[in-house]
């Protein structure tokens, strides 16, 4: 093949080289190949410099059906097949055509060399499955798989002839013994479709003349049903706000397949441990929950779901949805109880505690945290928010208040905040930390005259105590631990009531001061409290030296104190408590306690009743309790006064 080249100056175009080339084409050429090509060079620039390419009128126009002329390249490509009636020499004038120039001119003559042997022939045999010249395989084909046989003739039986396989592919073609010029065409590795579905190759023979033959194989690969549809995260975390609306959105769940056709189709299922409120649409993949999830209920959410496609059999993969209920503040705090009830011992110290105020909220984080506060009497008590802890500033005196109500307040931490109430009743146990005090006689300096005529039995006064403790601290005795005067022994008194009678009669002897020193004690625990009184009793007829007697009592008495300790019949417990536990001691006196209203009531009932009636056996004795000195409120404003008269 000879190229000749146009050069172009002064912007034309000239012939710098041989006006004519001589070409040899043979008869057997195949359709198709190029013969030459011309080339012409313009110096111009832009479109000054296009050049096309065109046959003269002068060339014949079988020569020009036999020869193609590329305009824009200049190749000169064998149109049609030659055959026996075509001319041996054709002469091509080829003009060279530039803008504003004169045409170049090269003439190529083309000669015809008629071939007197017959080339090589590749006969197939297909094994695999061919239609329209296209050879069909499925992908993954085993290594090695057949594909077809190849029979190679030389029709004129005197030149050697090879063969090989041109082009790119898992393919291989080799001789199959033990016959001669036969060869197998075969795979050489699995083929995927996912990574080519196509290949074109071609099996050539060529003689030992050089001359050879192609003979093109397309393979075209069928898919196979070998990909699983593979989810974009084998874990899908999701979150919802807690209380949502019904059928809410979650997310939309895709899968890919490689495979092509149905077998790439993918559809969506869920796993059987998803929770039957929870739906999946097949088709779009979108995930839907059909109720209002609480996350007090169930917080976290973990369940499987499937993406299947539409292969035979089909193949599927399993996915993880992990949803996550988030909070919201729709839970108020919440007590244990709606109303506590704490019994602390009085004289309890200040910030002591006094008990746990439970509270729980459902709701989590900032939502879930409660302060606690104390509505009202906050100036005495105070509550500890990170423990619960009530405590009370001060120490508490049941003297002065017997129990306390308060109402407590939790606030929750969300936006806006939820609250509630409580009521704690706080009942102040009793501590026996008062002594009896003695009401009457209202000092020792007192004193009482009685007349030698009373009679025995008879009573003569009375010694009167109260205690402001309750229960057992409260139940008083008396008793006489000390006598001092001409026959003191000749007076007893009640350990119950105090009242103190004549036991024997008067006679001349016993006139004169007699001194009785009267403990009043209280059954207390763990230390029973007492206080002691002087009665003063002046046996005559008449008071004739006031002084006297005053100068007697100012005289400090040698008195005996006798240990003996009051008996009545409710008997002090506190020996058999110390055996026991506290717990058992606490409630009993919180029973006592509650009932000590009622007992004081019936008491001073009692005691009233029983003045009356003394003073009415008076009255029919017609026998005077004469106080001499002083003015005594006997019943601070609850006793009846006695007849009395000041001397």
């Amino acid at each position: 093949m000879l190229v000749f080249c146009f050069w172009m100056f002064w912007s034309c175009l000239r012939n710098t080289s041989e006006s004519q080339i001589n070409v040899t084409v043979y008869g057997n050429a195949t359709v198709g190949t190029p013969i030459a090509t011309v080339q012409a060079v313009d110096r111009d620039l832009g479109t000054n410099a296009q050049i096309t390419y065109s046959y003269s009128q002068k060339v014949p126009q079988a020569s020009k059906d036999l020869f193609h002329l590329d305009e824009t390249t200049g190749v000169i490509k064998l149109f049609s097949k030659i055959g026996g009636t075509v001319l041996q020499t054709h002469k091509l004038t080829i003009l060279a055509n530039g803008p504003g120039c004169i045409p170049a001119v090269i003439t190529a003559l083309v000669s015809i060399i008629k071939v007197i042997f017959r080339p090589p022939e590749i006969v197939p045999r297909y094994i695999a499955n061919e239609i329209d010249g296209i050879v069909y395989l499925k992908e993954l084909e085993p290594v090695n798989t057949p594909i077809a046989f190849f029979t190679i003739r030389d029709p004129e039986g005197k030149y050697k002839v090879n063969c090989y396989l041109d082009g790119e592919g898992p393919f291989r073609l080799s001789p199959y013994k033990p016959y001669n010029n036969e060869y197998l065409l075969e795979t050489t590795k699995p083929m995927d479709y996912e990574l080519q579905q196509f290949y074109e190759i071609a099996v050539v023979a060529w003689n030992s003349e050089g001359f050879h033959v192609k003979k093109i194989v397309k393979v075209q690969l069928l898919d196979d049903n070998d990909n699983d549809p593979i989810f974009l995260q084998p874990l899908i975390e999701l979150t919802i706000e807690e209380n949502n609306t019904p059928n809410a959105f979650l997310t939309k769940l895709y899968a890919t397949d490689a495979d092509s056709g149905e077998r790439g189709q993918v559809s969506y299922f869920l796993g059987p441990d998803a929770p039957s409120y929870f739906s999946l649409d097949s088709v779009t993949g979108i995930l839907t929950v059909s109720t209002q999830l609480d996350r007090e209920e169930k917080e976290k959410y973990r369940y499987t779901v499937r993406a299947v496609d539409s292969g035979k059999p089909p193949r599927e993969s399993v996915a993880t949805v992990a949803l996550t209920v988030l909070d919201k503040n729709d839970n108020s705090p919440r007590f244990i109880n709606k109303d506590f009830s704490f019994f602390v011992p009085e004289n309890f110290p200040g910030y002591g505690e006094i008990g746990v105020i439970s509270v729980t909220d459902a709701d989590a984080g900032r939502n879930g945290w409660v302060a606690l506060s104390v509505v009202n009497q906050s100036d005495i008590f105070v509550i500890d928010t990170g423990k619960g802890m009530l405590r009370a500033k001060v120490s508490l005196d049941r003297e002065q208040q017997s129990s306390y109500t308060l109402w407590v307040e939790a606030v929750d931490g969300g936006e806006p905040a939820l609250s509630s109430t409580a009521k704690i009743t706080i009942l102040l146990l009793d501590i026996n930390d008062n002594p009896p005090l003695v009401l009457f006689p209202q000092s020792n300096m007192s004193y009482l005259l009685v007349l030698p005529s009373t009679l025995p039995g008879s009573p003569v006064t009375e010694v009167y105590a109260v205690d402001k403790d309750t229960g057992m601290n409260a139940v008083i005795a008396y008793s006489i631990i000390g006598r001092r005067g001409p026959r003191p022994e000749s007076f007893r008194i009640d350990p119950k009531t105090g009242n103190i009678t004549l036991e024997e009669a008067l006679l001349q002897t016993d006139y004169g001061l007699h001194r009785l020193l009267v403990k009043v004690s209280d059954h207390g625990y763990p230390e029973p409290l007492h206080s002691t009184v002087m009665v003063n009793l002046f046996v005559n007829d008449t008071v004739s030296n006031e002084s006297y007697i005053e100068s007697l009592l100012r005289k400090e008495p040698e008195i005996n104190i006798e240990e003996k300790e009051p008996q009545i019949s409710i008997e002090p417990t506190h020996r058999k408590v110390e055996s026991v536990s506290c717990m058992p001691t606490l409630v009993a006196l919180s029973v006592i306690s509650l009932g000590s209203i009622t007992l004081v009531t019936v008491m001073g009932i009692y005691i009233c009743l029983r003045r009356g009636k003394k003073h009415h056996r008076e009255d029919e004795n017609l026998e005077v309790q004469i106080p001499l000195k002083g003015k005594i409120d006997l019943c601070m404003g609850e006793r009846k006064p006695m007849d009395i008269s000041n001397i």
